[in-house]
């Protein structure tokens, strides 16, 4: 059930498809004029990638569903 654009929302987090352990995540920081910036992750949410700027489109269509969101606490 792929994502529109229009449903990316900051602070939700998403991922792709490709399974649940072999999928990159995404937490949405932000949603500014049709751009999202944001941080991805595989296996350890405690070591997210830089910010990266990308149109809603083209992360809509990378996206697959909308996932809990993991505790930052260590």
């Amino acid at each position: 059930m792929p994502i529109k654009p229009e449903e990316i929302q900051p602070g939700k987090c998403y991922r792709s498809k490709g399974g649940e352990i072999n999928s990159e995540k995404y937490t949405i920081i932000s949603v500014t004029r049709g751009i999202v910036t944001y941080q991805s992750w595989t296996t350890d949410a405690s070591r997210l990638s830089l910010r990266t700027n990308v149109g809603a489109k083209a992360l809509a269509e990378v996206i697959y569903k909308e996932i809990p969101c993991p505790s930052r606490e260590s």
